[in-house]
């Protein structure tokens, strides 16, 4: 992500709010002395009103994972926040996230290490806002009616049921 905003056109006033902790530790002190460190602001680890805030300034929610065994799985919450704060994503093109994003229509799929498509992704929504809104608008509404809480709380009861007839 870093790299990606390195490349981006210097007449983008784009910056990327990067929030929580690096793991491990010194991957901060590597990663300050990438091109692209000087449109990054490192917020550190924030309080959940704090994260909220951030999310209404936003203009994109970036889900970029390495594509790692533990990774192709995952349903990140991260995915679901941007997605229930209306900014479109731009995510790692992994089948599950694939499947997801295209069938809402709320962003758009990059190869993570591909630091020229995440670039071209960002600067593709940014200097089209009404497309991004759009897509913004597609996430919401999805959390809205399919990705919550009280549905999914529904299917883990279902699949409980179904445990104990067995």
């Amino acid at each position: 992500m870093v790299l990606a905003m390195e490349l981006l056109p210097k007449t983008l006033t784009a910056q990327l709010f990067l929030l929580g902790e690096f793991s491990p530790p010194n991957l901060k002190t590597q990663i300050e002395q990438l091109p692209g460190w000087q449109r990054i602001k490192f917020l550190g680890w924030q309080s959940r009103n704090n994260m909220v805030k951030y999310l209404t300034q936003a203009r994109l929610g970036l889900v970029i994972f390495h594509p790692e065994r533990d990774h192709l799985a995952a349903l990140p919450n991260k995915m679901f926040e941007y997605m229930a704060a209306g900014l479109p994503i731009i995510a790692s093109n992994f089948p599950l996230w694939r499947e997801i994003i295209e069938e809402i229509g709320c962003g758009l799929l990059v190869n993570p290490l591909k630091p020229q498509e995440i670039a071209q992704a960002i600067q593709y929504l940014l200097e089209n806002p009404e497309v991004a809104e759009t897509m913004g608008k597609r996430g919401q509404e999805a959390v809205r009616n399919q990705y919550n809480w009280e549905r999914e709380s529904q299917n883990l009861l279902n699949l409980y049921q179904q445990m104990e007839k067995s």
